[in-house]
């Protein structure tokens, strides 16, 4: 669904700096990575996870940007500054097939990928694979023991105003997040060592009530509300608007993640 084109704009304009670019800077800083390593970040979409790690390792460093929609490396790679950076390379490539050479990378990271990956451990043992002997892992998803934030209410929006999800189970918030005890058994299982899992709350913030609604233009839902008539677009928004709560202050919504760290 990520390789709609339509689909990088609205998460550019809606959710990066809302909500993706401040859980990056928590997934980033438990890293604790080291000027001139080396790092990949799977699922990497517009970047926020590659151009802080690439600010962390600095201008001797490598960061490896991987994600499987092209449209989302294209405008990640528009978007790239460089003073005191790592350079940043751009791979198209599945999470479960890396295109990258055994024992590369001193830091794997992936910010809210592993829970929609067709075959999340073939994709946690490739990130083991191209991690070097005592490297790190971090990988963070959103919490299945809490309310799902924003996606949450997306998902419900949608079906009670009765459109046809878009691929098996879109509506089932089931699919978005994963369980620290999941978490915790899918990195041990892949043979991670000193598998730590922490559950961290963040608020998110949108300036308008009409910002936070149009944040469904980022996600997987984006095209199929984009094809509604005018009318039914604003239904979307004024429905999902109802079900977070405007205050004067725009729109706050709790997101919570469990963020899993652990040693090759």
């Amino acid at each position: 669904m990520f390789d709609r084109a339509s689909i990088p704009e609205g998460y550019e304009r809606f959710t990066l700096r809302q909500l993706f670019e401040p859980w990056a800077r928590e997934l980033v800083r438990r890293a604790e990575l080291q000027p001139g390593w080396s790092v990949l970040d799977v699922a990497s979409g517009l970047g926020p996870v590659a151009r802080l790690a690439a600010a962390a390792v600095g201008p001797y460093g490598r960061v490896v940007a991987s994600d499987i929609s092209a449209p989302m490396l294209a405008l990640a790679a528009d978007r790239l500054g460089s003073d005191g950076l790592a350079m940043i390379e751009f791979l198209k490539c599945p999470a479960e097939a890396i295109d990258a050479g055994d024992d590369s990378f001193d830091a794997v990271l992936c910010q809210y990928g592993l829970q929609y990956f067709a075959d999340r451990a073939a994709a946690i043992g490739e990130m083991r694979r191209v991690a070097r002997p005592g490297g790190i892992v971090v990988v963070s998803t959103w919490a299945a023991e809490r309310p799902l934030g924003l996606f949450g209410p997306m998902a419900e929006t949608l079906a009670e105003l009765g459109l046809v999800e878009p691929f098996p189970r879109a509506f089932d918030p089931g699919i978005d997040c994963l369980s620290s005890a999941e978490l915790e058994d899918l990195l041990q299982t892949s043979g991670w060592r000193e598998v730590q899992v922490e559950m961290v709350e963040l608020d998110a913030r949108w300036d308008s009530a009409e910002a936070a609604a149009n944040a469904v233009l980022g996600t997987a839902f984006g095209p199929m509300v984009l094809a509604l008539s005018g009318d039914s677009q604003e239904q979307v928004r004024a429905h999902l608007i109802t079900k977070l709560g405007e205050s004067d202050c725009g729109i706050v919504v709790r997101t919570v993640s469990n963020i899993a760290r652990g040693l090759k």
